[in-house]
């Protein structure tokens, strides 16, 4: 026999089935589907209210960004800095999903009533309410999408604006407790660093008390500038010298008069020269001897005070956002879609609990027909296999 021929009589078979099994087929169907309606319409509503809602948060460096942008000029070190940003959304599900929001749905709404649950456990009530909240997260806007079901719209309604509502508040004491915590570590960071900054200008001080270095580049020039001016009248004052020599000969006023100014001459440019340890004048001035030491000395000094004032005057100003951060009040969620009361029920699905009570009494009535022609054709037909099995079994089954 072929294939197609064995498809058909399998096809025939099987309408021959239905034919045969129509009005228990009929009768079972529309019982299970009545009686699925029946219950779909005894059992209780739900209804479901939907709140959308994302950070209101603006994004804003954080203190390491702030000083790290002003002292890139000094170390070369730019784009180390952090930044805080926005609360991400993964951050207010966590607040949604956190047993201190469910405790709190609880009490609120006196859920332990509305559950018949007051003699049950808080872990169990708290696996009940959970089973009535759910919370997605839109990884691409960051937006989170808050749903409360309830038997009484107004109520899911109600739980959904108190989700959010607690979310912001719990946020806001977060974000206090945030900027308290940073303040104080701050504040005291600020008193490190002008501590240390009063200690670097003291030093500072005491270093051109001890040098006369205020200014080592406007100093060096000037020195510089003294030091050629005095050469000059030095070679001036030695040529004319050697001329009154030559012309008036032996000793003379004139000459004696030249020979002390060029003494004097000497002796300021060996001050000059000298290191600022062989002499005790102080002027403004440098000694040339040992000035690139005291230039670089200061140079050090000026530099650790520039780094010291950057870092208090930027502590200063993140204090004091830290001051208004932890007592600011100010929403931190926006409300993208606010929960609406519901109108249409989520739960029972009437359709659909009718068309999978139609479908699973169909299978199930199928199924017992089949089983019902197989015992019957084998306990008919001494030739089948299953002859002696079936009557054995319908034997034992009649003596009880």
């Amino acid at each position: 026999m072929s294939d197609n021929t064995q498809n058909d009589v399998n096809l025939l078979d099987l309408f021959a089935f239905f034919v045969k099994w129509r009005k228990f087929l009929f009768g079972i169907i529309a019982g299970a589907t009545i009686f699925a309606a029946i219950i779909s319409f005894l059992l209780p509503p739900k209804y479901r209210s939907t709140a959308v809602i994302r950070s209101a948060e603006a994004s804003s460096e954080g203190i390491g960004g702030l000083l790290v942008s002003k002292l890139a000029a000094l170390g070369g070190i730019g784009g180390l800095g952090s930044s805080l940003g926005e609360i991400p959304g993964e951050f207010l599900v966590l607040i949604l999903k956190s047993r201190w929001m469910t405790e709190q749905l609880i009490e609120e709404f006196d859920l332990r009533s509305v559950y018949k649950m007051k003699d049950q456990p808080i872990e169990e009530v708290i696996v009940a309410a959970n089973a009535r909240t759910r919370f997605e997260l839109d990884a691409e806007s960051q937006s989170v999408a808050v749903y409360a079901e309830d038997r009484d719209p107004a109520r899911a309604r109600a739980m959904a604006d108190f989700l959010v509502e607690q979310t912001d508040r719990r946020h806001q004491e977060l974000r206090s407790y945030s900027a308290r915590r940073e303040r104080e570590f701050i504040g005291q960071r600020l008193e490190e660093t002008q501590a240390h900054l009063t200690a670097l200008e003291d030093s500072l001080v005491r270093f051109q008390e001890q040098t006369g270095v205020l200014d080592p580049v406007e100093q060096v020039k000037a020195t510089v500038q003294a030091a050629a001016v005095l050469e000059g009248q030095r070679l001036t004052t030695q040529t004319e010298l050697q001329f009154k020599r030559m012309v008036l000969g032996g000793e003379s006023d004139e000459a004696h008069y030249l020979r002390l100014k060029l003494a004097s001459i000497d002796s300021t440019i060996q001050t000059l020269t000298r290191a600022q340890s062989q002499t005790k004048d102080i002027a403004f001035l440098l000694n040339l001897a040992d000035t690139p030491e005291k230039a670089l000395t200061y140079l050090r000094l000026m530099r650790n005070i520039e780094i010291q004032q950057i870092l208090v005057g930027f502590l200063l100003q993140r204090y004091e956002e830290a001051r208004l951060e932890e007592h600011r009040n100010t929403p931190t969620i926006m409300r993208l879609d606010p929960a609406v009361q519901a109108t249409k029920r989520v739960w029972p699905r009437r359709g659909l609990m009718t068309v999978v009570a139609a479908l699973a009494a169909l299978v199930f009535g199928s199924a017992f027909g089949m089983v019902v022609d197989f015992v019957k054709s084998a306990s008919d037909n001494p030739a089948n296999p299953n002859y002696d099995r079936i009557k054995k079994i319908r034997g034992s089954w009649s003596h009880r």
